[in-house]
C-alpha cells in the first residue's frame, strides 16, 4: 500500500550486514563475555579461571575473524565489508587482552565511581558479575552503561566530561541538529567524490592528480572517515538516553580533532579512542619479548609507542586486505602490507612526531613571541602535515573501491537532488 523506500540500509550500513555472518559475531561476543566473567572469580579458582580462559580463546577469536573475513558471506559494498572487519578484528584483539594479556598483568579492569573517585571493589555477586562482564565487554573507550560510574582505564578527558546536567530532550535535540548537519556535509562530499569516476586500478587515484585536488580529496577523506564515526555514535547515544541513560556516559567520540594544536595532540587527545585500550595491552604483549632492562624508562616509552604504531598500521592492512580478498586473483597480505601508500602513511607518522617535539615545536618557540601565535604556528604545521601524509591514505582508500558508484554513503542526497534530479543515490 505505502511504496516508501526508507533506504535505511544506506543510511546505516550496519543493516546490511549479511544475516548469516549473525552467528559468528553473536558466538565471539559470548564468548568474550564468558571470559570476562571469570575475571571475577574467587581468588581460589584463579588457576582454573585463567585455563577456561586460554581454552575458549581459539574458538573466539575464530569466530570473530569468520565475522570479519569469510568472504562467503558477500557483504554487499567495501563499507560493510570493512565494518564487519573492524568489528571482527576488535573483538580477536580483545580476546587476545582478556586471555593472555591478564596473565602478564595483573591489574584488574574496575569499575571507578564517578562522584567521589573511589575504586569500587571486584564485583561478588553473579548478577554484578554478569554486569560486570557485559558491561567491560561493551565499553569501547573507558566509559560505562552506568551513570555513576567509569573504568579504572578511561582516558582522563572523557572522566572530566558533562554536559551541563541537560535534560534528555535538550540533549535528544541536540543530537539531532548534529546528525542533520554532519549527514548533510557527507552528502556534500559525496556529491563531489562522485563527481568522477574513479579508475581503481590506478595505484596513485589521489597523488596523481593536481595539488589542489589531492589537498581536496584528502580533506573529504578525513572528513568522510571521522562523521560517519560520530554519527554512528550519537544513534547510538540518543537510543541509549531515550530509554533511560545518563547523557552524561555519553562524550563525543572524538574531542574537536581540527582543533589539534601539533601532531602529539592529535593522536594523543584529539582523535577517537576506540583502539587504544586494545593498542596499549598488547603492546605490553610484544614488549614481554624485547630485552630492554626495566631501568631503561624513555627506551621502553619509545619501543612502545613504536610498537602502538605498528598495531595500528597492521590493522589497517589487514582492514585493506579483507577488501582485495574480494578479488579472486587478490594480492597476498605481504604484498598488502608492502603497498607503498600504506606504508608510506603509517612510516611517516612516527617520524613526523619525532621531527615536531625535536625541531619544529622548538624552532616555533623562538621564531614567536606570544602563546596564540605559536599556537597558530604548530596547528598550520601539524595540518600541513597531516594533509601532506593524508593523500598516501587517500590513494589507499579511493583505490580499494570506497568512493565506488556502487557505495551508498547518504540514503538520499539532497545536493544531487537538487542539482541533478537525483535524489536517491
Amino acid at each position: 500500500m505505502w511504496n516508501v523506500d526508507l533506504r535505511l540500509g544506506h543510511f546505516f550500513p550496519g543493516f546490511l550486514v549479511p544475516l548469516p555472518s549473525y552467528p559468528s559475531v553473536a558466538g565471539g561476543f559470548l564468548l568474550l563475555c564468558i571470559s570476562i566473567f571469570t575475571l571475577t572469580s574467587p581468588p581460589t579458582y584463579q588457576t582454573q579461571s585463567t585455563l577456561v580462559r586460554l581454552a575458549l580463546a581459539p574458538p573466539a577469536v575464530w569466530l570473530f575473524w569468520d565475522f570479519g573475513f569469510e568472504t562467503s558471506y558477500n557483504p554487499p559494498g567495501a563499507q560493510v565489508a570493512v565494518g564487519m572487519a573492524v568489528v571482527g578484528l576488535y573483538g580477536v584483539m580483545r580476546i587476545i587482552d582478556t586471555s593472555i594479556v591478564t596473565s602478564i598483568d595483573r591489574v584488574m579492569p574496575l569499575w571507578v565511581h564517578t562522584p567521589t573517585g573511589k575504586v569500587l571493589p571486584t564485583p561478588t555477586s553473579m548478577k554484578d558479575r554478569l554486569a560486570f562482564a557485559i558491561d567491560y565487554a561493551m565499553s569501547l573507550r573507558g566509559t560505562s552503561l552506568f551513570s555513576d560510574r567509569h573504568w579504572n582505564w578511561v582516558p582522563t578527558p572523557l572522566i572530566r566530561f558533562s554536559t551541563g546536567k541537560v535534560s534528555r530532550s535538550e540533549f535528544l535535540m541536540r543530537s539531532l541538529r548534529s546528525i542533520i548537519l554532519q549527514y548533510f556535509i557527507l552528502d556534500v562530499l559525496d556529491s563531489i567524490n562522485k563527481s568522477r569516476k574513479w579508475d581503481t586500478a590506478n595505484r596513485f587515484p589521489i597523488t596523481s592528480l593536481s595539488i589542489l585536488e589531492q589537498i581536496l580529496f584528502s580533506i573529504s577523506v578525513c572528513v568522510g572517515t571521522t562523521l560517519p564515526i560520530i554519527i554512528m555514535h550519537e544513534v547510538f547515544a540518543s537510543v541509549a538516553v531515550a530509554l533511560g541513560s545518563s547523557p552524561d556516559s555519553w562524550p563525543p567520540m572524538f574531542d574537536r580533532p581540527f582543533h589539534s594544536t601539533s601532531l602529539a595532540d592529535f593522536w594523543s587527545r584529539r582523535w577517537h579512542a576506540i583502539f587504544r585500550r586494545v593498542f596499549v595491552r598488547l603492546s605490553m604483549l610484544v614488549l614481554t619479548f624485547l630485552p630492554i632492562p626495566n631501568g631503561y624508562t624513555r627506551l621502553r616509552i619509545a619501543a612502545r609507542a613504536i610498537t602502538i604504531f605498528a598495531l595500528s598500521a597492521s590493522l589497517h592492512v589487514l582492514l585493506m586486505y579483507r577488501l582485495e580478498l574480494s578479488n579472486p586473483s587478490h594480492p597476498s597480505l605481504l604484498q598488502t602490507f608492502l603497498d607503498r601508500s600504506i606504508l608510506t602513511f603509517f612510516l611517516v607518522q612516527p617520524v613526523g612526531l619525532a621531527v615536531e617535539a625535536l625541531a619544529i615545536q622548538p624552532l616555533i618557540v623562538r621564531m614567536f613571541a606570544g602563546e596564540k601565535t605559536q599556537t597558530n604556528a604548530m596547528r598550520v604545521w601539524a595540518w600541513g602535515f597531516m594533509l601532506w601524509s593524508g593523500r598516501y591514505w587517500s590513494d589507499v582508500w579511493v583505490k580499494r573501491g570506497m568512493w565506488g558508484e556502487t557505495e551508498h554513503v547518504v540514503g538520499y542526497s539532497l545536493v544531487r537532488g537538487l542539482l541533478k534530479e537525483q535524489w536517491k543515490t
